[in-house]
């Protein structure tokens, strides 16, 4: 399962919009690997849970 909050251009658009500093590409990627393995790790957990 690959998981990804989107293209950079677009997360940074949505932030422009927002008036919120940008972030950098590098930073970006850093933070879709954490939401990954988190989101790994609660579907570890709820498939224990539904068994």
């Amino acid at each position: 399962m690959k998981v990804s909050l989107g293209r950079p251009v677009k997360v940074n658009n949505f932030q422009t919009t927002l008036n919120i500093t940008l972030i950098a590409n590098r930073n970006l990627k850093k933070i879709e690997a954490l939401a990954g393995e988190a989101i790994k790790k609660m579907r570890k957990k709820w498939s224990k849970c539904k068994n």
